[in-house]
């Protein structure tokens, strides 16, 4: 985390400078100092992001194919400017003339992003909003996962009206892949669990009661 946090600071000091080039015609050459730095911190973070997801991947698909029910395989790909320092080390080349228009850094890990495909076919444009929430899910799941491996305890999963977009057989499938994990759901509808050792809290008015 501590290249994250100098990441941080270069990123700053550079946006700072742009303004001052744009305002002030202070020398543009000087951005060359802090462009080192977001080259060296930023790739530093970025391929310690690409080591979280590539665990992620291996957990994932067999997650949301248990969801599915084997009708849906799901990728995830980490798009980073900063893997490669030579090519980020370019890209800030390439957009500095636009940065100082624009008064802000506009390549680098704060612009990173990953995409999700289901069979295929990029999620966040072609897919039902019941795909969207079961990516969501199994990611979720994944990552509770990739967390446990590291430091050897279940972390607490906390879900907020995840049911709305799913059939009944996600969410059949998604809480029995769940069972073995201490959980925290809030939802509108009733909730049939089966198996599990669970309390359930109902709220109404403002007043909170656990049903027997």
């Amino acid at each position: 985390m501590h290249a994250i946090n100098l990441y941080k600071k270069a990123l700053d000091e550079r946006n700072n400078y742009l303004k001052k080039i744009k305002l002030e015609n202070a020398n543009e050459n000087l951005l060359e100092l802090w462009d080192e730095q977001l080259i060296n911190y930023g790739n530093i973070f970025s391929n310690y992001r690409n080591e979280f997801i590539e665990k992620i991947k291996e957990k994932i698909n067999i997650i949301h194919k248990n969801i599915t029910g084997n009708k849906e395989e799901i990728k995830i790909e980490y798009i980073s400017d900063c893997l490669d320092k030579n090519n980020f080390k370019e890209f800030l080349k390439e957009r500095r003339k636009l940065d100082i228009i624009k008064g802000f850094t506009t390549r680098g890990i704060h612009r990173d992003d990953f995409q999700i495909f289901i069979n295929n076919i990029l999620v966040n444009v072609y897919g039902s909003q019941g795909q969207h929430r079961t990516a969501v899910l199994s990611l979720k799941i994944s990552e509770l996962q990739v967390i446990a491996d590291e430091i050897g305890e279940n972390p607490i999963l906390l879900l907020d009206d995840f049911m709305s977009e799913l059939d009944e057989k996600r969410r059949n499938n998604f809480m029995e892949n769940i069972k073995d994990t201490q959980v925290i759901i809030t939802c509108t509808d009733k909730l049939l669990i089966n198996d599990v050792d669970a309390k359930i809290f109902n709220v109404n008015n403002g007043e909170v009661f656990e049903e027997i």
